[in-house]
């Protein structure tokens, strides 16, 4: 067994990789939503590829026909987000709540738009904080090696533009999915679906998987130091 560079890998440098990623999944496993919900299992061993590559997640889903999203994604988000984006931004938003008459809790769950906004357009006029910047830069170093992975995987790799993967960003995170149009959330209260409408989106969610899982592939090869070309 040889590595990229075309040296042998040695038992214990195996050994080592396997155990991180045990350690990996069962971290994975005890994973929960606010809901109590774990993490789907179609979009597991990708969130635990992710993590082997040092990008931290936040957030995943392996794609649904009739809720959610009907794509799978995994987000990035470097840890240990500062309490304050701006300076100043606590008390603000305590002023802002208190005007309202809600908790801070609350309002900073956008509970009530106008008030959360309103906090928003106040401490945005204010400097990011010392910590904000840096965490910022953090993201955008993951964004930099997520593009990286996904350069290297599409080498010499077609498919379909909506099939192939790509990175969206968010605040303070980003996000690498598939589905082009179909990215976007499904309104489960006024959306409803004919059996011809559910086979076809079942159809492309199956496909849109099927590439999430040949990235996952490509990382867990990667991981262990095999070429694409090599037998595993």
């Amino acid at each position: 067994m040889e590595n990229l560079n075309g040296s042998a890998k040695t038992p214990i440098e195996n050994q080592e990789k396997n155990l991180k990623l045990e350690q990996l999944k069962q971290e994975v496993e005890s994973i929960v939503d606010r809901t109590g919900r774990p993490i789907d299992e179609g979009i597991r061993e990708t969130v635990v590829m992710f993590k082997a590559h040092g990008l931290p997640t936040s957030d995943s889903c392996e794609g649904h026909v009739e809720r959610g999203l009907p794509v799978p994604y995994v987000e990035v988000a470097a840890p240990n987000e500062p309490e304050e984006r701006f300076v100043g931004q606590n008390k603000i938003f305590a002023e802002v709540a208190e005007k309202y008459n809600l908790t801070i809790e609350e309002l900073a769950a956008a509970m009530i738009d106008e008030a959360y906004w309103e906090a928003m357009r106040e401490c945005s006029q204010n400097e990011e904080t010392e910590g904000y910047k840096k965490w910022r830069e953090e993201n955008e170093r993951l964004r930099i090696e997520a593009d990286r992975l996904l350069e290297a995987f599409y080498k010499g790799r077609k498919v379909e533009p909506d099939v192939k993967l790509q990175i969206t960003e968010g605040v303070g995170h980003f996000r690498v999915h598939n589905g082009g149009k179909d990215y976007q959330p499904i309104i489960e209260t006024t959306q409803q679906f004919s059996e011809e409408e559910k086979k076809m989106r079942s159809k492309k969610v199956k496909k849109y998987r099927a590439e999430m899982s040949a990235f996952t592939q490509f990382l867990k090869d990667t991981y262990f130091g095999f070429s694409s070309k090599e037998e595993k």
